[in-house]
């Protein structure tokens, strides 16, 4: 069903270098360039790019987590766990919180409602 390639990752069964580089970093690089083709105007373009966006993060973060323990160093490891966690830690209540008092704070510049 899935690719291989992917429920390897998925399952922790490649290195954290591989995780890192090709899965975390290339995954980013790529998406980011993609970035240069999209329309902000577009909003449902913009809006689908974002949920993309989300998805890639999730994957990555899913990914990264499982794989951290395939390092021959078990420093490493145990830091790409804890730089997981403090991620997750910052950026979920911040989200949350931008998306309850501000959520225009979370489109665009030239999206942003200006009010009457």
């Amino acid at each position: 069903m899935w690719p291989q390639w992917l429920t390897d990752a998925l399952n922790g069964k490649v290195s954290l270098a591989r995780a890192f580089w090709v899965y975390g970093l290339g995954v980013s690089v790529a998406y980011s360039l993609l970035a240069g083709f999209i329309d902000i105007e577009n909003r449902p373009a913009l809006i689908a790019y974002l949920l993309v966006g989300l998805v890639v993060g999730i994957l990555q973060t899913v990914i990264l987590w499982r794989c951290a323990l395939n390092s021959p160093s078990k420093f490493l490891g145990r830091l790409v766990r804890t730089a997981v966690i403090v991620g997750l830690i910052i950026i979920v209540p911040l989200t949350l919180y931008l998306l309850f008092t501000d959520p225009g704070s979370l489109l665009p510049p030239n999206n942003r409602w200006r009010g009457p």
